[in-house]
């Protein structure tokens, strides 16, 4: 069977076709880019370029998890990947390096960008003021020098922002949970679908859900009991507070992305403080496992005063850690207390005042009642008291790690002296001695030198047995999520403590933060975490409960076979400020309904009936059904078509339809509560149409020699990718082609990064 056209008006040219080693689950086009994303039954996200060229390869966060949704930034370079487990994922999609991640808890059904384009005036300005009021800050001190594993070297998310325009990322969930969140960070809203229709998460499977560039309307698509419907939902709070909500946003952006830095700095700290006790705590615990309880202290201090010693003490000395061991473990300490102390001085310290700085913004914008107050609401001097709080606890352990310095050195350099002596050897000239000084502080160090019990959990131990373990420095206590146990004594010269000791109406001035001797600075971090995250909290409610269901359409057709995958497309059309959306309910059945800024619905339904006699082109091919469909621009609607035959072959076919002939066939449907299109009746509102009258014969191409299942269209790109209906081979249509026209990539069969001329001048903008 054959299909001959003449018309080059929709010109195809194959571009690319490849067998993938995986079923693919969906794909998506980059519409700044000649980019394909695509997800495999494996859960992996394989990005590739318009040749096949693989730039990269994205593992799931965990084993077992597939893929829900996949998803461009429109203008950026970042796209969002949702699992099956909630998780949500931003992603460079330069390097694939992780931006953001954020959990919805639920499994999720769709996930979407909004597609406004439109600039915000932020403060009067635009362009580059997005970023204006941080100029003066120090930018944060790079990880990977102080730290053995990579560090992210880009914690200003806004990089990826480069235009003022209000973006949200719309997901909707299993448990019928809409989550919208500006940028797919700042959570704005919350909304419980389920709930406002009287549903169970059993009863109905969210389809899609989408956003008018307005943002006055959201779409929800729901399929339920066999049918699909189309709730419309206004929302006059997210329009009316926009431009706050980004300023808001953008200051949300530069906390997370510092609070996220504040995190990888702890670790490069525990990371540093790991290395001090490795190998001191299997040296000295061995040793104190072979002593009695309470004996260790006393015999180091016992050697000090009097110069006499323990045979275990001097067998442990001289034959377990020995001067060359003793060496290497002051110089490994010291090097470790080293890096955990620049750790300390510049990036954290650094960090926390970026922290303070946008907080105390927060707290300015507040005072603001009629832009932020209601997008805030009174917590954030809660949080900075918890910055403040924060930021005196770093000052402590930088204190601390000075004293365990000191400490450890004039310890170990005591040690070397004692086993020199042991030996009968003499000391180096050279050798300093031990000052009276250092001896005072050497005997306060040993003086807490003693090994305590904590219960064993080593699978090779026996249960219950206690794990002997030396106390040798402070700071490790610092980097635990409890209480310090050896909090740090208040200096008795300090006039500062003597003055709010003396004045207790000082000490409780919200104006004077609290230094909480006895928590550790990751407990003062994870209590900031909290209060940031509570600030941020506000918008969900204040925004969700705003939202009001305006009408559903409702769709009633003919049982659809389970093998069929119904679909949902949407398209914002510009011209007239209305929402167009193609849902297709069957193989014989699509509706085409269009909602305008006032949630009026027209509709039309297209259906496949007896072919026109005037059309004698048509009548070479089988019956057509509807595979897929997919808007393609305001003015086409991109189709996949299969032909069926009485021999029984099959043949699919593209085609692209004017939308400007399917939008002359809408009618009103009556505005009542509920919003309802049948086939029984033409009179109850909706139009039908044989699709067969609006398909030019010359627009209709076969896909030679494919079975197809499935597309992925990009409009501003012209291209279009043909998956199979093994899902196993991709094909790739360039839309805009000519047949003596160069392949934009042909010069790079093996580039792999994004240097190729039309990437890189995309990616520059």
């Amino acid at each position: 069977m054959s299909f001959q056209y003449s018309s080059n008006k929709y010109p195809m040219k194959q571009t690319g076709s490849k067998n993938v080693g995986y079923r693919v689950e969906m794909l998506k086009w980059s519409e700044k880019m000649d980019l394909l994303i695509i997800a495999s039954d494996k859960g992996e996200a394989i990005l590739y370029r318009l040749k096949w060229q693989k730039v990269w390869q994205l593992a799931p966060p965990e084993e077992g998890l597939r893929i829900r949704g996949l998803s461009f930034r429109p203008l950026e370079k970042v796209m969002a990947i949702a699992y099956s487990n909630g998780a949500v994922l931003l992603i460079n999609i330069e390097n694939k390096e992780e931006i953001h991640n954020f959990s919805v808890k639920s499994d999720i059904r769709c996930m979407n960008w909004t597609d406004n384009t439109t600039e915000i005036s932020v403060n009067g300005t635009s362009g580059d003021a997005i970023n204006n009021h941080t100029t003066f800050l120090p930018p944060l001190p790079g990880l990977n020098s102080l730290s053995s594993t990579t560090k992210s070297s880009e914690y200003n998310a806004l990089k990826f922002y480069s235009k003022q325009i209000l973006n949200l990322l719309i997901i909707g969930t299993t448990s019928g949970i809409i989550n919208l969140s500006v940028f797919g960070m700042l959570p704005c809203c919350e909304m419980n679908l389920f709930r406002m229709l009287g549903l169970r998460s059993d009863d109905a499977t969210i389809k899609d859900a989408k956003m008018s560039t307005n943002f006055l309307q959201m779409f929800v698509t729901i399929e339920r009991e066999g049918l699909l419907e189309l709730i419309i939902f206004e929302n006059d709070t997210l329009k009316r507070f926009s431009t706050s909500l980004l300023n808001l946003a953008i200051k949300h952006a530069h906390i997370l992305g510092t609070m996220a830095y504040i995190g990888d700095a702890i670790e490069c700290i525990i990371e540093a403080w790991e290395t001090v006790l490795l190998e001191m705590d299997n040296k000295l615990t061995k040793y104190a496992n072979s002593q009695p309880q309470g004996s260790i202290s006393a015999d180091f201090l016992e050697l000090l005063m009097f110069g006499c010693t323990s045979p275990a003490l001097e067998q442990f000395l001289l034959r377990d850690l020995t001067e060359k061991g003793l060496k290497k473990l002051g110089n490994s300490i010291e090097l470790s207390y080293s890096t955990i102390q620049k750790l300390v001085v510049k990036p954290l310290h650094t960090a926390i005042c970026s922290v303070f700085f946008h907080l105390n913004s927060l707290q300015g914008m507040i005072r603001n009642e009629y832009y932020y107050k209601p997008l805030l609401g009174d917590v954030s001097n809660e949080a900075l008291i918890n910055c403040g709080s924060f930021l005196i606890k770093a000052y402590e352990l930088q204190q601390t790690i000075d004293t365990s310095t000191r400490d450890f050195k004039i310890f170990f350099r005591w040690l070397y002296i004692v086993i020199v002596r042991l030996m009968d050897e003499s000391l180096p000239e050279d050798n300093p001695s031990v000052t009276q000084q250092e001896i005072n502080y050497l005997a306060e160090f040993l003086d807490n030198f003693d090994a305590n019990q904590e219960q064993n959990e080593d699978a090779d131990s026996v249960v219950g047995e206690p794990r002997r373990k030396f106390n040798l420095e402070r700071v490790g206590q610092y980097l635990e999520d409890k209480p310090l146990n050896y909090p740090s004594k208040v200096d008795a010269t300090n006039q500062w403590a003597k003055l709010l000791e003396q004045n207790e109406c000082l000490k409780s001035c919200s104006l004077i933060f609290p230094h909480n001797i006895d928590s550790s600075l990751v407990q003062q971090f994870n209590q900031l975490k909290a209060c940031i995250d509570k600030i941020f909290k506000i918008p969900i409610t204040f925004i969700g409960k705003d939202f009001k269901q305006k009408s559903i359409l409702t769709l009633r057709n003919q049982e659809v076979s389970e093998a069929f995958q119904r679909a949902v497309t949407h398209i914002n059309m510009q011209e007239n400020d209305s929402s167009l959306f193609a849902l297709l309910e069957s193989d014989n059945s699509l509706v085409i309904t269009e909602c305008n800024k006032s949630s009026e619905v027209r509709s039309v339904r297209l259906h496949f009936g007896e072919k026109p006699y005037f059309k004698p082109k048509l009548s070479s091919i089988g019956e057509l059904k509807f595979r897929h469909v997919q808007f393609y621009s305001e003015a086409l609607l991109s189709a996949l078509l299969r032909a069926q035959t009485d021999e029984g072959h099959s043949q699919s076919f593209f085609l692209q339809v004017e939308l400007k002939k399917i939008r002359q066939q809408l009618e009103a449907i009556p505005f009542v509560n509920a919003q309802t299109v049948t086939t029984s009746s033409i009179s109850s509102g909706c139009r039908l149409i044989n699709a067969y009258t609006l398909i030019d014969e010359g627009h209709l191409r076969p896909l030679e020699g494919m079975e197809a299942g499935l597309i992925a269209v990009s409009g501003p790109r012209n291209l279009i990718s043909v998956v199979s209906e093994s899902l196993k081979s991709i094909r790739i249509y360039d839309m805009d082609a000519h047949e003596d026209e160069d392949d934009l990539l042909d010069g790079l069969p093996h580039q792999s990064s994004f240097d190729s001329s039309r990437d890189a001048m995309q990616l520059s903008q």
